[in-house]
C-alpha cells in the first residue's frame, strides 16, 4: 500500500461554486513569486550545506519551503497595502469569518479521508504503469524517512517534528499558497479552465515525485471544489491535513 503525503467563472466546474472576488490587485503576484525565489535560494543553500538524503537536510528542505512561502504573503500582503492601497485582511480573503466553521471541519473530515482512499487507487495504477514501462516507483522520500525514523526507538523528537511539519504546517501553507491566493488571482483575470487545472498540476509537481502525481493532482482538484463550495480556507485546510494525518497514520501501522 502506497502512502501519500501532500506536504493540496469556478462555476464552469463546478455547479455551486461560491467563491467570493478577492480584493488584491493582480499585479501583486509578481511580489509573491520574486519574494518565493528570493527566500528559497538561501534557505537552498543551507540545506546544501548537508549530507545529501540525511535526516538534516530533509529537515532544512521541509522548514524552508513553509518559512518562504510565509514570508512571500508577508509581502504580497505588503505590497498590495503599501504599493497598491489595497487593505487586506486575512480573515476576510480567506473567508475565515464566514461564520461556517463547524461545516467547514465537518466537510473538510469528510473530504480528506475520501481523499485517501481516491489517492491510494490513483498511486496504486500510476505505480503498476510505471512498472508496466519497466522502471520502479519510488515514494516520496519524506515518506520513506518518517518510516525510517518510527522504526528507531530514541529518535521520537525527530520524528514528532516531522509529523508536526506534514499535518499541522504544510496544510496551512500550501492551502493559503495554491488555493488562497493562485487559484483564484488566476481565476479572477479571466482564466478559470487555467486556474483550475494549473494550479491542481503545479501542487502535485511541488511534490517532486511521479508516484504521486496523478494522486496530488486529484487532491488539488477536490480541496479546489471544497474552497468553491464553502468559500473559507478552512475547509480545504482541514481536508488537507486529515489527509496527511491519514497517510501517516496509515504508515505507521504498516
Amino acid at each position: 500500500m502506497e502512502v501519500l503525503l501532500a506536504e493540496l467563472p469556478g462555476g464552469d466546474y463546478l455547479g455551486s461554486a461560491v467563491l467570493t472576488h478577492k480584493p488584491w490587485n493582480p499585479e501583486s503576484l509578481l511580489w509573491l513569486g520574486c519574494a518565493l525565489m528570493l527566500a528559497l535560494a538561501p534557505g537552498a543553500a543551507v540545506a546544501g550545506l548537508f549530507e545529501d538524503d540525511s535526516v538534516s537536510q530533509m529537515a532544512a528542505n521541509v522548514t524552508v519551503l513553509p518559512v518562504a512561502i510565509l514570508l512571500a504573503v508577508v509581502v504580497w500582503l505588503q505590497a498590495n497595502r503599501r504599493v497598491y492601497r489595497v487593505p487586506l485582511r486575512l480573515v476576510e480573503i480567506f473567508g475565515f469569518n464566514r461564520r461556517n466553521t463547524g461545516r467547514c471541519l465537518q466537510l473538510g473530515l469528510a473530504t480528506g479521508l475520501g481523499l485517501v482512499l481516491i489517492a491510494m487507487a490513483l498511486a496504486l495504477v500510476t505505480s503498476l504503469l510505471i512498472q508496466a514501462l519497466g522502471d520502479q516507483a519510488e515514494p516520496q522520500k519524506l515518506v520513506t524517512l518518517i518510516a525510517e525514523e518510527a522504526a528507531k526507538p530514541d529518535q521520537t523528537g525527530t520524528l514528532v517534528f516531522f509529523v508536526v511539519m506534514a499535518a499541522v504546517v504544510a496544510p496551512v501553507v500550501e492551502e493559503v499558497l495554491f488555493r488562497g491566493i493562485l487559484y483564484p488571482a488566476i481565476k479572477q483575470i479571466g482564466y478559470p479552465h487555467v486556474a483550475t487545472i494549473g494550479t491542481a498540476i503545479l501542487f502535485a509537481l511541488f511534490h517532486v515525485n511521479l508516484l504521486t502525481f496523478a494522486s496530488l493532482t486529484a487532491v488539488a482538484l477536490a480541496l479546489i471544489a471544497l474552497y468553491e463550495f464553502t468559500d473559507n480556507l478552512l475547509a480545504p485546510i482541514t481536508a488537507h491535513a486529515v489527509f496527511n494525518a491519514s497517510n501517516l497514520i496509515i504508515l505507521f501501522w504498516q
